[in-house]
């Protein structure tokens, strides 16, 4: 059963998106509830002064214990009905809200600024009740007191102040807010939020996306550079900006070049052993066949043969330390532009090459487009094509021919080298390049030390080219190889 895991980058991106969801969801739902609360605790705050104010200007208008509602009612109608011009924010006022209405000490209304409730008992409201008995009094009921279940636009704040005459309560002034009219403010400050949780949301919601993007293509580079290492390509390790990946992908590189080392030791060893135990073998049993009578001729042949495997020996050493070296190389040293046509004209000037190529009446053919210069460690270069131009030679028939061919395009100079071999056998194909593997020679059956075309891999490497082996197309026999030299702007 396949269970779905996210990765790192995902866990990011959902860890945002949890997070600004929450922000949202406060920001739109309990936010507007804590806003409602706090308008209306301002209003409140109001609306007590208010009260305060109006039952203190009551008291100089009281003459023979009786309350001056007439004139009350003129300064309260005036106020009522006045027109004004006020923005509030973005809330425009152009009217007075509030309502008023008057009790005496027994609860009984005697003025109410819109004449309905004159003459009704409000004794046992809240705001009435609580004021008459010297403490404060408030509530928030229906506007209407006929609807017994109000909605929450339906309601009125109701804020009672009591009303003094010589030195004792003598009844109470209630101030009376709608909670619809107070509701346009909350409504124009939940818009807003809405508005601002949206953006919150999305700015949070993209910058989650970054940041999980930029973790997913870390760890992407990352398994992308372990699964590499671990079917044993040749990569450089990833370039990471993220301090923690860097680290990681540094501490890869250092366990990867001291695993090599440790294989490459093992190895060495390992084939080192196998190579050198053939010329041994037959260096003792020669030499214990010197030891049997024989004559002068005899003795030269089997002397030869000792040091004809002396010398195996000896340049299996010598390509081995090094391909070592090389191995070991990151740069180059002393670059210097170079003529294509002089690399080859110095490979193939060898005496030995042009002996070996004699002696096969091998015919070399030149296909060059253009003396094109390139940026090379000479030495290398030459090392390079002429591991190439060897194989070739090796695996030509006699009286067959070798052609050499340079292109040039914007990129690179090709250097291909061409025979007339028997090509490159199925088995062989995917291990070419592989350290000490080698394919045995048509004419004796001999192989070489499997170590040429590595090493010409790795020149070409250190150089920023590559190199490429193939059977030749459109042709019965023979085999390709390819050099490619960067062109440097």
């Amino acid at each position: 059963m396949n269970l779905f895991r996210p990765t790192l980058g995902v866990k990011v991106f959902i860890s945002y998106l949890v997070i600004s969801s929450g922000i949202a969801w406060y920001l739109t739902d309990t936010a507007p509830d804590k806003l409602s609360k706090g308008i209306d605790k301002a209003a409140e705050e109001v609306m007590i002064d208010t009260a305060n104010l109006l039952a203190q200007i009551l008291t100089f208008d009281i003459v023979n214990d009786q309350i001056n509602i007439e004139k009350f009612d003129r300064i309260t109608s005036t106020y009522l009905n006045r027109q004004f011009d006020a923005k509030i924010y973005d809330f425009a006022k152009h009217k007075a809200s509030l309502q008023i209405y008057i009790t005496d000490l027994k609860g009984q209304v005697i003025y109410d600024s819109t004449g309905r409730y004159v003459g009704e008992d409000f004794s046992r409201d809240n705001d009435v009740y609580l004021t008459l008995k010297g403490k404060y009094g408030s509530r928030s009921s229906a506007y209407d007191r006929d609807n017994k279940n109000p909605t929450s636009d339906e309601k009125a704040f109701y804020v009672a102040a009591p009303i003094y005459h010589k030195g004792a309560r003598f009844g109470s002034l209630t101030v009376v807010k709608q909670a619809s009219k107070l509701r346009a403010f909350s409504v124009t400050q939940e818009e807003q939020l809405k508005y601002y949780a949206s953006v919150i949301f999305l700015i949070s919601l993209l910058f989650g996306a970054g940041i999980s993007l930029m973790v997913s293509r870390s760890t992407n580079k990352l398994i992308k550079y372990t699964t590499s290492l671990s079917k044993g390509e040749n990569v450089a390790s990833p370039n990471i900006r993220q301090v923690e990946f860097a680290d990681l992908s540094k501490a890869i590189e250092k366990l990867r070049a001291e695993l090599e080392d440790k294989e490459y030791i093992e190895e060495f060893i390992s084939i080192m052993a196998h190579e050198i135990r053939s010329p041994i073998t037959g260096i003792r049993l020669t030499a214990e066949t010197l030891l049997l009578p024989m004559d002068d001729e005899q003795r030269t042949h089997f002397i030869k043969n000792i040091l004809d495997a002396n010398s195996r020996m000896d340049l299996l050493v010598s390509r081995i330390l090094d391909l070592s070296k090389l191995e070991r190389r990151d740069t180059l040293d002393n670059v210097e532009k170079t003529s294509v046509k002089r690399l080859i004209k110095n490979v193939l000037s060898s005496p030995t090459r042009k002996g070996l190529i004699k002696s096969k009446s091998i015919e070399l053919k030149y296909d060059i487009e253009s003396d094109v210069e390139i940026e090379v460690e000479a030495i290398l270069a030459e090392q390079a094509i002429s591991n190439i131009i060897d194989n070739a030679i090796s695996f030509t028939p006699n009286g067959s021919s070798i052609q050499i061919k340079v292109r040039e395009s914007n990129r690179n100079v090709q250097i291909k080298v061409l025979d007339e071999g028997e090509g490159i056998p199925d088995y062989a194909k995917g291990r070419l390049f592989t350290r000490f593997y080698s394919v045995a020679r048509p004419d004796t059956g001999k192989r070489g030390n499997g170590l040429g075309l590595r090493f010409v891999k790795k020149i070409m490497h250190l150089h920023g080219g590559s190199v490429a082996l193939k059977n030749r197309f459109m042709k019965k026999d023979g085999a390709e190889a390819t050099l490619k030299f960067p062109i440097k702007s």
